[in-house]
């Protein structure tokens, strides 16, 4: 609920007195300028003043000139007062036209200069004349009215969390009427929007108001803005402020966040006053704004664990404010809160088929005191936490080595701050993964199929789950060197791998080959029994009247289970695609046969 009251300020002249005034000064100004030898001309005419800032500039509007004639615009000329019509310096303020892009540029305004004026200690009021240039004369015209820049003063008011404002009309000392009443606004803390609060009658002698803006600690910001009498500018006054209530000690420091249990922990330092009941703690957006995520109704409170904490999975960043009031509806209203301080976020990954993980942590910017050093640390199946090191407090990555593959690997970094206080980071389990290595693989063929080619069948361990890359490699006798042999063939669960091996002169060599299987992480993990082709030679008998053929050949060795037999085969044509008859059975142990 809010109370007002309009009442009259005093610091306005009578009309009566005005007249006189302006007359006089009529008559100084016409003293001080040079004498016109045209006619006299009409005065700019005056509209708005605005844009008061912080330093103390405003801005003075009058309408663009418009000859009646051929005269011509020279300038305009601008003296300041306050609303007692007490001059504010003995300078007239010349605004001339400008040239812009080849262009004449009328002046539609002047902004007053704060190294001279303050529009936000008091109310300026001017006056202006207007000098034109006709066939080389030069004419001065009257002087304009006064107009004056809104000045609003703000006070406490006699009630408790009352204020109290009063504020002079533009037209204090030139009579007029503006175009609409005083609107009196107040800027909102949350929004940054200017709100409503009262509409006052117009009146030559100002108006004022007491609000009632509520019982707690506010930064209370007000301006007052009134259209002007044209009914199309707007006068804008200075922008008054105050703060009203009391204030429990100062803001509350976030001294560091820890992360428990994946929870944000925040600790702050505070020393509350009397009137201090409590604290809230916000979540710092990225927007620039904060987001309530508890409350404590205890003024001796320095820490919260923020129950919707995401700290686990994503830095985070919080800040605390104090409160001393509770307005109407039952809500805390605190006052401004302290600096927004993050957590420390750890990242940790396993450098890939290794037993190192790499750390990588984000920087707990506002913590009091920055940091002094960061200490890494690992817990292996639940035992003790190890500290890895003890790094700088610009330090942000560190490799661990030598993990565990068979335990539960857990990480965390501990952030040592200026003020001796430790930030805990959130906790990373890594799960560290190597391949299981299937059983060695088996060949299970090594077949000559013609003059050029070889065929291999490798068998592959049936119960490997893991899909592991085999390899056929084929001895070289000249560097006593293995040569892989491409493509590579991936293989799980048993599948047999088939290759063919070509551009061979099996007639003339022998040729021996292994398999080798590598894992995920192109580590050997297996490798297979090394084994031969045949190769066969022929002797035709050279003693007359005797019709055989002598066949020696090289063993087929490198099979796990052994030879069972050799059979041999005769074929008299050399179709590839004939196979040929049986002609006999040979012990395994015998690499020769006579062909009668």
């Amino acid at each position: 609920m809010q109370d007002s009251m309009t009442t009259q300020p005093s610091f306005t002249p009578p009309p009566s007195l005005i007249r006189v005034l302006s007359g006089m000064l009529l008559a100084w100004v016409t003293l001080t300028q040079s004498t016109p030898v045209a006619a006299q001309l009409s005065p700019p005419n005056l509209t708005h003043v605005n844009n008061v800032n912080a330093a103390g500039n405003a801005t003075l509007h009058w309408d663009v000139f418009s000859p009646v004639g051929e005269e011509e615009f020279l300038q305009n000329e601008i003296k300041v007062f306050d609303l007692q019509t007490n001059p504010l310096g003995n300078q007239w303020h010349i605004i001339t036209s400008e040239i812009i892009n080849g262009n004449l540029i009328l002046p539609t305004g002047w902004v007053m200069p704060s190294f001279l004026y303050d529009a936000n200690q008091l109310a300026h009021c001017y006056v202006g004349v207007q000098k034109t240039e006709e066939n080389g004369a030069v004419s001065v015209s009257d002087m304009s009215d006064f107009l004056c820049s809104i000045h609003v003063d703000i006070s406490e008011g006699a009630a408790p969390g009352t204020v109290d404002l009063v504020w002079n009309s533009p037209y204090a000392l030139s009579g007029e009427a503006a175009g609409g009443p005083f609107i009196l606004e107040r800027l909102n803390e949350s929004t940054a929007e200017w709100d409503w609060v009262a509409d006052m009658p117009d009146g030559v002698f100002g108006a004022s108001y007491t609000d009632n803006p509520g019982p707690c600690v506010q930064a209370l910001v007000y301006r007052v803005r009134q259209m002007a009498f044209n009914g199309e500018d707007e006068h804008v006054s200075n922008v008054a402020n105050l703060v009203v209530g009391t204030v429990g000690g100062e803001t509350p420091v976030v001294s560091h966040v820890d992360v428990a249990n994946g929870l944000a922990h925040v600790h702050w330092d505070f020393e509350p006053a009397e009137e201090t009941l409590g604290y809230m703690i916000y979540k710092c957006l990225g927007n620039g704004s904060g987001a309530i995520v508890g409350t404590i109704d205890d003024p001796d409170a320095s820490d919260f664990v923020v129950p919707t904490s995401l700290a686990a999975t994503e830095q985070e960043s919080y800040q605390v404010a104090a409160y001393d009031c509770v307005d109407d509806d039952g809500m805390p209203n605190p006052s401004g809160a302290g600096d927004c301080v993050r957590t420390v976020f750890l990242e940790a990954n396993q450098v890939p088929c290794t037993d190192r993980a790499l750390l990588a942590w984000g920087y707990p910017v506002g913590m009091a005191g920055d940091v002094d050093q960061f200490i890494p640390q690992v817990r292996e199946g639940g035992g003790d936490w190890v500290s890895l090191d003890t790094l700088s407090g610009t330090a942000q990555t560190t490799v661990h080595e030598g993990a565990a593959l068979d335990l539960t690997v857990e990480y965390r970094v501990l952030a040592v701050g200026g003020e001796t206080q430790t930030a805990t980071s959130n906790l990373v389990e890594v799960s560290f993964e190597y391949p299981d290595a299937p059983e060695a693989p088996v060949m299970k063929r090594v077949s000559v199929l013609d003059k050029a080619s070889v065929e291999l069948v490798l068998a592959t361990d049936p119960l490997a789950q893991e899909v592991a890359i085999y390899e056929f490699q084929r001895w070289n006798d000249v560097d006593s060197t293995w040569i892989p042999l491409t493509p590579k063939y991936p293989s799980s669960l048993g599948f047999p791998v088939n290759h063919t091996d070509q551009g061979l002169n099996t007639d003339e060599f022998q040729y021996r080959y292994r398999a080798v299987a590598y894992n995920g992480c192109e580590a050997v993990v297996g490798e297979s029994q090394e084994a031969e082709t045949i190769l066969l030679r022929a002797f035709r008998s050279t003693t007359p009247g005797m019709y055989e053929n002598s066949l020696v050949w090289t063993p087929y060795d490198g099979f796990n289970n052994g030879l069972d037999r050799y059979e041999v085969l005769r074929k008299e044509t050399t179709d590839a695609g004939v196979l040929g008859q049986p002609l006999a059975t040979v012990l395994a142990i015998q690499e020769t046969h006579e062909d009668e």
